[in-house]
């Protein structure tokens, strides 16, 4: 995590942070074997992709049901397919010129 500075290894496991010594003084039963990253389950529909870290969620296919309606029209206008072409944000905010570069810069988040 390019902002709290916390770092994971292949498997997930939170292997490095910060004064980590500091989280062991101040959180009662703080254990960094607890703070790995989770597995979500992943599945993908025209091009789009969805994520669920539930268990117990319905497959990707029952849960859009007739819904699967809306993106179909959406994405299938064209015969060729659908194409998304990436552009930039740009933003004017007035604040302290730390607020958006601690926030924004990587836009990781």
């Amino acid at each position: 995590c390019a902002y709290h500075g916390w770092s994971y290894g292949p498997d997930g496991a939170l292997v490095g942070m910060p004064a980590e010594e500091l989280y062991e003084q101040t959180c009662p039963g703080f254990d960094k074997k607890n703070l790995g990253l989770h597995k979500a389950r992943v599945s993908s529909y025209k091009g789009l992709v969805f994520a669920t870290f539930d268990e117990q969620a319905p497959s990707l296919d029952d849960y859009l049901g007739d819904f699967r309606w809306y993106p179909d029209v959406l994405l299938d206008n064209d015969e060729g397919g659908t194409e998304f072409i990436g552009g930039s944000i740009k933003s004017q905010i007035r604040c302290n010129w730390k607020f958006p570069a601690e926030n924004f810069v990587g836009d990781t988040y």
